[in-house]
């Protein structure tokens, strides 16, 4: 672990925060990656939105655990952090006009993604999907990078109603991270694709033991070190049971 340095904090949206550390060694290679923040005296795993040489940016809830603390770090607070965490999205192997899919419980790995696959000339298009209007976040900032992004909410309060998984059909390549019952109705949609379960290790982080994937080739694998992002044909979906993660994620 490593100190780092509380740098800037803005309110994305309603009870949700984005939080920028200023650190010496930043060791993020590839989006989908997490950062782990030691907060109330225990290790948690965050989502990373944006990062470059010496900082990077989580995304959290202030009504999660620990969420209180983070809110009330000030400018130049010190924290032990871990970064470059865990095996993301390899942007080298997603072709053009791959489909990019998200729910609240992981939009803020898209960001990041976006930019990569902006870098690389890669066209791509976002979908993105979220409670009501007032639960939408950091799709403006997507938005400047992709001109071709479809948001949706269950109570159709911003137009489309439905999941963010109701607006693909038969997608070729999807890159995803969210809600595992989200993630599990895309798997039957698509033949290639990476997908993230970092909205489970996020639930999991305050359990014992292993959080265990099934995955075809290797069995149980634990995803801390062999994911978050695991390529969609490589975990058993059907195994997944999505009744477990029922209770709300952080």
């Amino acid at each position: 672990m490593e100190k780092s340095r509380a740098a800037h904090r803005v309110q994305l949206g309603r009870d949700i925060y984005k939080l920028t550390f200023k650190t010496d060694s930043c060791r993020f290679s590839s989006p989908g990656q997490y950062a782990l923040v030691n907060i109330d005296g225990a290790l948690r795993p965050y989502q990373v939105c944006d990062y470059d040489s010496n900082r990077f940016t989580i995304v959290f809830k202030e009504s999660a655990r620990g969420g209180h603390s983070l809110a009330a770090l000030e400018y130049g607070d010190e924290v032990e952090t871990v970064n470059g965490l865990g095996r993301g999205f390899d942007v080298e192997s997603i072709p053009d006009g791959a489909v990019l899919v998200a729910d609240a419980m992981g939009v803020t790995d898209m960001l990041e993604l976006s930019r990569a696959l902006l870098m690389k000339g890669k066209s791509f298009k976002v979908i993105l999907g979220f409670d009501t209007r007032e639960d939408i976040f950091l799709v403006d900032a997507i938005s400047n990078v992709c001109n071709d992004i479809e948001v949706l909410t269950l109570d159709g309060s911003n137009g489309r109603e439905g999941m963010a998984s109701d607006a693909v059909r038969n997608a070729s390549y999807v890159c995803a991270s969210g809600s595992p019952a989200m993630l599990k109705s895309l798997s039957g949609k698509t033949s290639s694709g990476q997908f993230s379960l970092m909205d489970m290790m996020l639930r999991t982080s305050d359990e014992s033991g292993m959080f265990g994937v099934e995955t075809r080739d290797d069995g149980m694998v634990d995803c801390t070190e062999a994911g978050p992002v695991f390529n969609v044909e490589r975990v058993v979906w059907e195994d997944l049971e999505v009744d477990r993660w029922s209770r709300s994620a952080y």
